[in-house]
């Protein structure tokens, strides 16, 4: 959907007209009060001449929902398999990697964690230029063929490279499964974002339990070629069903890349996206420490990670539904600053009840998958169609690097405040709070002037 300020131009009226129709029909069905749309000058993008007017999205019907439907599978299996590695961890450090410190083989993790969203600013420019089959069989083929080598790795280097390869994997699918609900739908596009990410909620509940289970019934081997196969039962949908709507493109030239970070909106969530990332994993890695420090029953230790998983599975279609209805900054901004509040909350302060544990990991799980589950919907919101995948690539890609600092640097502080999450979790939510502050910046900034009569403002149109 595309947004036209004072400044915009009229030059690509004719490419873009659909889409003009789209935001209408949205406006049309949003009440009053509500956030509307609004970018920068995003006509100005290169490649938009090559656009080809095929009408507004169906917004539904049965081909749109088989595509949201293999976009979820394909986001279950890659990510249950990349939440559940510390059930794995737990198995290397016992098996094969017996003898090597925590922290080196955590480095397994951080570097696949990472390269999930790093290079996605490559497969982005692939599918809005190319569509979503390429990546779809060059992902799912190399997924597969990494979880087969691990399956017979023995030594470190081994273990690193296989799992390397399975984050390089994931990020070819990653980015047109988060894209993807852009092309079919307008009105109900947070619901769809929504769903698709629902399933990494429900693969990093079902996975990690998947594992263990796995782990005292068969061999590492054995265990590993199982999850491959179950993965090569989840993509095989998305073979058939997962695909774009718009014709092909040119691809945007690399040298007009930055582009879109021309545009405030833009510029500003894409750099508050960065600061929020720092950390958004960190929670997920040390859920089992905070369990510890407040001296819980080892059961719920051991399940710390499914519990804040549960909370995140059940945050995705449930923000979907609310960014539709009240407006996609409106609910972003709110369960942004809501997820740093959590952890000053619950994950500072130790001992606190068994029951305000568990609620903390539930809220952050909540917090943090509505955050992810609406960044795709904030980007589409303000961009041009045929970028979506461009954009959502670049988004990711300047986040995917800063996920290697906050596990990081919150080992380092659980260390000096003896073995508790206390200095961490201040670390976390600041990191938190910074980032919902700038991504939301430019829209607080228009309605502090709007609210003090500034008449400039008076005609723009904010974002929904």
């Amino acid at each position: 959907m595309i947004a036209r300020n004072h400044d915009s131009q009229t030059t690509l009226a004719a490419s873009v007209d659909g889409l003009d129709k789209d935001k209408a029909a949205s406006r049309s069905s949003s009440p009053s009060g509500k956030d509307i749309e609004a970018s920068g000058d995003n006509e100005s993008s290169a490649g938009a001449s090559n656009v080809t007017d095929i009408g507004p999205p169906p917004d539904g019907g049965l081909e749109a929902w088989l595509v949201i439907l293999s976009a979820a599978l394909v986001t279950l299996c890659l990510f249950g398999f990349v939440t559940g590695f510390g059930q794995m961890q737990s198995y290397y450090l016992s098996h094969q990697l017996k003898g090597y410190p925590k922290s080196t083989v955590a480095w397994i993790s951080t570097i696949q964690g990472a390269l999930v969203f790093t290079p996605a600013i490559i497969w982005g420019r692939i599918f809005d230029a190319y569509g979503a089959r390429p990546l779809v069989v060059s992902g799912s083929v190399l997924s597969v063929l990494a979880l087969i080598g691990i399956a017979f790795c023995k030594e470190f280097y081994q273990f690193f490279l296989g799992h390397a390869l399975f984050g390089f994997a994931a990020s070819i699918l990653w980015t047109p499964a988060s894209a993807i609900a852009g092309h079919w739908f307008s009105r109900h596009r947070s619901l769809a974002i929504g769903m698709i990410v629902m399933g990494t909620g429900l693969g990093s509940v079902v996975y990690p339990i998947l594992f263990v289970q796995l782990f005292k019934r068969f061999s590492f081997r054995n265990t590993v070629l199982i999850v491959a196969a179950i993965n090569v039962a989840l993509l095989t949908p998305s073979f058939f069903w997962l695909k774009t709507r718009l014709p092909p493109r040119q691809p945007v030239p690399f040298r007009k890349l930055g582009a879109p970070f021309k545009e405030t909106r833009f510029a500003f969530f894409a750099l508050g996206s960065m600061v929020f990332m720092i950390n958004w994993m960190s929670p997920m890695f040390d859920a089992p420490i905070v369990s510890a420090a407040n001296n819980l029953p080892q059961n719920i230790t051991d399940y710390a990670v499914a519990i804040l998983a549960s909370g995140s599975f059940l945050s995705r279609p449930v923000v979907g539904i609310l960014a539709d209805t009240f407006g996609v900054w409106n609910v972003f901004g709110t369960i942004s600053f809501a997820t740093s509040a959590c952890m000053f909350a619950f994950w500072v302060v130790s001992p606190l009840p068994t029951a305000a544990v568990i609620v903390g990991f539930f809220a952050y799980g909540f917090g943090s998958g509505g955050w992810i589950t609406l960044v795709a919907a904030v980007v589409a919101n303000i961009s041009p169609a045929h970028e979506i995948g461009l954009r959502v690539g670049l988004v990711w890609s300047i986040c995917g690097p800063m996920v290697l600092i906050g596990p990081v640097v919150c080992g380092v502080l659980i260390q000096a405040d003896g073995g508790k999450f206390g200095y961490a979790g201040i670390f976390c939510g600041v990191t938190f709070f910074i980032g919902s502050v700038i991504e939301i910046a430019p829209r607080l900034i228009q309605c502090a002037r709007g609210m003090l009569g500034d008449k400039s403002v008076a005609g723009e149109k904010s974002d929904a």
